[in-house]
């Protein structure tokens, strides 16, 4: 995805055997700066998908333009630094047959050097980026990230698997 003399680029990591999942992430979204009438701001983060691989296999130009759309999404209406539990609400522009909403969570399971990094003097964080349901958006949005946690916590449920059932049950 590319912006005037600005790029984002995006980077899969397909798991070993061991390991039957497949990483997204994207480079140089936090490298771009943009302007709102006041100001110039630049998300300072890089997103990661954790997917499952024969998802990624399957869908893969739909989830490529799915985080690119994302990517903009930050860059036009967010502007503002990112933080952890910031969702965004159901959008039609989520692959067919996913949970439509998004989550910003830290990279659990990955290195804890990973979350955090500086290219030169910028700080970057690394972003998890999980689909989640619209109940689970409003549980996030009305009782916080520590209640969608301890959903997450008692049951046997991966957030990377896009084809699960929503936590939060009537």
């Amino acid at each position: 995805m590319s912006r005037e003399n600005e790029r984002v680029e995006l980077y899969t990591f397909p798991g070993d055997d061991s390991k039957n999942v497949t990483r997204f992430s994207t480079i140089g979204l936090s490298s771009i700066r943009s302007k709102d009438s006041e100001r110039q701001y630049s998300v300072d983060a890089e997103l990661l998908m954790v997917l499952p691989k024969e998802v990624a296999i399957e869908q893969e130009d739909q989830i490529k333009n799915y985080l690119f759309d994302v990517a903009s999404y930050l860059l036009n209406t967010l502007g503002r630094q990112l933080t952890v539990g910031t969702t965004i609400p159901e959008s039609p522009l989520a692959p067919n047959g996913w949970p439509k909403a998004l989550l910003f969570d830290e990279p659990r399971g990955e290195p804890e050097e990973l979350s955090c990094f500086h290219i030169g003097s910028q700080h970057v964080d690394l972003f998890w980026l999980i689909p989640i349901y619209g109940s689970e958006y409003e549980l996030i949005k009305e009782k916080g990230l520590d209640a969608f946690d301890k959903l997450d916590e008692t049951d046997d449920i991966s957030l990377v698997d896009i084809n699960r059932p929503s936590l939060v049950t009537s």
